[in-house]
C-alpha cells in the first residue's frame, strides 16, 4: 500500500425514531442511539428513568456520579449526574441547562477508508466529536482490506465512540456501520437517501453550493493514495467532487477538515 501522505481523492477510495437495540451487531460495529430523552427536567430536582433508559446508559458506561446529557420533552438539553443505576432503572439529578445544543444541526454520514497505522481509532474519536451520526469504515482498492481489520483494532471502535460522546457531552451516540465496499455502500438506502453527496477530490471545485440547507449529507474520503481510477469513475456518477483547498493533507486531516467544512457552510458552525 502507498503510504506516502494525500491529498484527499489524490489519484496513484416526520416521526421520531423508536430506541435502537443496545446489543452491539458485531466486533467492527455498532448501533447508534438517539439522544436521551425524559418528559419534564427541573434545575437541582432529582429524576427516576426506566430500565430502557438504565439500559442505554449502561451501554453508555455511565457510572454513578458521572454526569451525562439528557433532554426534555421540549428539547431542552441539560446535563444531570448519576446518583444509581440498576437494570431496572435509576435516579439522576439536573445540575445544568445548556444555552446550546450539544446535537448535530445536520445529520452527517461520513464513509472513510479504512486507514492503515490505526488511524481509524482517531478518526472514530473526532467524527463523534464533530457531530456526525454515522460512521462507514470503507473497503477501497487503496485501503485497509477486510483480513487486516482485526491488526487495525477494529473491534475498539465501538468502545472509543462511547468514549469520545461522554468526553464532547453528546446524548447521541453515531452508528458505525458495518466495513463494506465503496459499491455496496454507494447504492446502500444511507447513501441514496441523502439530501448531498459530496466525495473529497483534488480536481474538484473549491466551493459547493446548495439551494437550501440539507438535513442529511454523506461526506466520502478515501485511502492514503486516493481512490483508484476505477472509483473515482463511481463516484463521479453518484457524488459531487470536493476540493478543500491546494494543500496536501493526510487523509485522517482531509477527513476533519471535511467535517469542518460542512458544519461551517450548513451546520453547527454557520455565522
Amino acid at each position: 500500500m502507498d503510504r506516502r501522505p494525500t491529498r484527499h481523492g489524490q489519484r496513484p477510495a416526520d416521526q421520531r425514531k423508536q430506541p435502537i437495540p443496545m446489543a452491539p451487531l458485531g466486533p467492527y460495529h455498532a448501533p447508534g442511539d438517539e439522544a436521551l430523552m425524559v418528559e419534564s427536567l427541573t434545575l437541582e430536582a432529582p429524576f427516576s428513568f426506566d430500565k430502557t433508559i438504565a439500559l442505554r446508559l449502561m451501554r453508555r458506561q455511565i457510572n454513578p456520579k458521572e454526569a451525562f446529557t439528557v433532554r426534555d420533552a421540549g428539547g431542552a438539553f441539560y446535563r444531570a449526574s448519576l446518583k444509581d443505576l440498576s437494570p431496572r432503572g435509576g435516579i439522576a439529578v439536573v445540575y445544568e441547562r445548556l444555552s446550546v445544543s450539544p446535537e448535530p444541526s445536520v445529520e452527517i454520514t461520513l464513509a472513510c477508508a479504512v486507514l492503515a497505522r490505526q488511524r481509524m481509532i482517531f478518526i472514530m474519536q473526532k467524527a463523534t466529536e464533530l457531530g456526525a451520526s454515522c460512521i462507514v469504515p470503507l473497503l477501497t482498492d487503496c485501503s485497509v482490506p477486510a483480513e487486516g481489520l482485526e491488526h487495525e483494532k477494529a473491534h475498539a471502535w465501538p468502545g472509543q465512540i462511547i468514549r469520545a460522546a461522554k468526553q464532547c457531552r453528546r446524548s447521541s451516540l453515531p452508528q458505525i456501520m458495518p466495513p463494506t465496499t465503496l459499491e455496496a455502500f454507494l447504492t446502500s438506502p444511507k447513501f441514496l437517501a441523502s439530501d448531498l453527496k459530496f466525495y473529497l477530490d483534488d480536481h474538484g471545485p473549491h466551493a459547493v453550493h446548495a439551494t437550501s440547507v440539507p438535513r442529511s449529507i454523506v461526506l466520502c474520503a478515501g485511502p492514503e493514495g486516493g481512490f483508484s481510477d476505477t472509483e473515482r469513475r463511481r463516484l463521479e456518477s453518484a457524488a459531487v467532487p470536493w476540493r478543500l483547498g491546494g494543500r496536501v493533507l493526510r487523509a485522517e486531516t482531509a477527513v476533519m477538515v471535511g467535517l469542518v467544512a460542512i458544519h461551517l457552510t450548513w451546520g453547527d458552525y454557520r455565522l
